[in-house]
């Protein structure tokens, strides 16, 4: 069952409140076309944020915070991932010890959305 357009287009500004979410969501899209299979793991390994990272001098001290293209970390991706289940745009199939993410019918309608969104703000 899919979203009205109003449905998804509220899902759409939820979700585009975090880039995390945004760059899970669109990473699992990616990753179902080429059929590679999704787990916290791989998205921990494949999707890279911009976050403030402590820059320290030669005697080890920080001296300021600089923002850095880094991984996301292993809590935040799970978190992200909890929240997409939770708006029912992801499902997951459990095999122990891995979780495979993948995304529903809904996952994909509001992936379009924000990425047509997105086209439409770069070339206005």
């Amino acid at each position: 069952m899919e979203f009205n357009d109003d449905l998804c287009m509220l899902f759409a500004d939820i979700i585009k409140q975090d880039i995390g979410n945004v760059k899970v969501l669109f990473y699992i899209a990616q990753c179902m076309q080429t059929a590679t299979p999704v787990t916290v793991k791989t998205i921990t390994d494949n999707v890279k944020i911009a976050r403030r990272v402590g820059v320290k001098n030669a005697d080890n001290t920080l001296v300021a915070f600089a923002n850095q293209d880094t991984h996301i970390d292993r809590k935040t991706a799970e978190r992200i991932v909890d929240r997409l289940a939770y708006a029912s745009l992801i499902n997951y199939e459990v095999q122990h010890p891995h979780k495979f993410i993948k995304l529903t019918d809904r996952g994909v309608q509001v992936a379009i959305h924000i990425k047509q969104n997105m086209e439409v703000t770069n070339n206005g």
